[in-house]
């Protein structure tokens, strides 16, 4: 088997690179749109392609049995290249295409989810964009699987573990009473990276779609106040409805203005987090996702709420 992982610079597919180049030596290309200097030293195999650009992707999938697209970007920037990396592996006779999508392809539905779920109804651009990339991955007449995990958390993860850290710490976030009962469901990036492998290795996962999630998920509430007591965030802030609502009207300016920062490329330049309405929505959706096809299909295992929430809290403090 030899692996090329696309977006193998990111935040799940440089440890999927790793974690392959540590099971089987040489058995892993890194897909990267620019060098880098640790995965040299670690003597792993580098491929430049910008699957934006189809022309680099022949020589990317020379020898290459089997595709972890890690990608990610813009909702159109992932369509586009979801869509040129199919049609290169497909020429290229790749054999298996293991496609990492997401929960956001459920949007805002609540209940227990299963798998075969339906997509909602009511998703943002994002959840489009991973909806259009499952699409193009089930019609590629490849051999396929689709992993979507949830909230991925642990060192490294800056949405679901620096800033949740940043806000507990800023009482931005705390004791949110009713709007914080609805359920976590996280998922420890080791844990994405051990089902991406199962994936790769077992046959019985080829054509299937699997959600990845905890399967017992704490409420945000509880996971707030768990996050803030391991990082000395005491006492746990409960939010007032005020602070709330201002909260709520500063997300659009304060995201605006992360975004002017990103394009200027000043990333040195502090924009305090926005707590969105789709980050909001979250704390209150009451949505669990049935964990039996993934516990019989891909078997792998899931690190346990406090041990993993250990992980990340002592990654976040250590950053400080």
């Amino acid at each position: 088997m030899i692996v090329l992982v696309a977006g193998g610079s990111g935040f799940v597919g440089s440890r999927v690179v790793t974690a392959l180049q540590a099971r089987a030596p040489g058995s892993v290309r890194a897909g990267l749109r620019r060098e880098r200097a640790d995965f040299t030293r670690l003597g792993i195999r580098k491929s430049l392609m910008d699957a934006a650009v189809p022309a680099t992707l022949p020589q990317a999938l020379s020898g290459v049995t089997h595709v972890v697209n890690a990608m990610m970007g813009s909702p159109a920037s992932m369509v586009e290249t979801t869509r040129n990396l199919l049609a290169a592996a497909k020429e290229a006779g790749v054999e298996r295409v293991v496609h990492l999508s997401s929960t956001a392809v459920f949007g805002g539905q609540e209940g227990v989810l299963r798998d075969n779920s339906g997509y909602g109804t009511d998703v943002d651009a994002y959840g489009a964009a991973k909806i259009a990339c499952e699409e193009l991955v089930r019609a590629s007449g490849l051999d396929w699987v689709i992993l979507r995990p949830a909230l991925i958390h642990g060192a490294g993860s800056d949405p679901w573990t620096a800033r949740i850290g940043r806000l507990l710490r800023q009482r931005r976030l705390g004791d949110l009473a009713e709007r914080g009962d609805g359920l976590c469901n996280l998922i420890l990036v080791e844990d994405v990276v051990a089902a991406i492998l199962a994936a790769l290795d077992r046959d019985e996962a080829v054509g299937q779609a699997f959600n990845l999630a905890d399967p017992d998920p704490v409420t945000w509430n509880r996971f707030l106040m768990d996050f803030a007591r391991l990082i000395d965030a005491v006492p746990v802030h409960r939010l007032p409805g005020w602070q709330w609502k201002a909260e709520k009207l500063a997300a659009i300016p304060l995201k605006a203005l992360a975004i002017l920062r990103d394009k200027a490329k000043l990333s040195g330049l502090p924009v305090p987090d926005a707590i969105t309405p789709s980050f909001a929505r979250l704390f209150a959706q009451a949505v669990r996702y049935d964990p039996a096809h993934v516990d019989e299909r891909l078997g792998f295992s899931r690190t346990p709420y406090p041990e993993g929430l250990k992980q990340a809290t002592t990654w976040f403090a250590s950053r400080r």
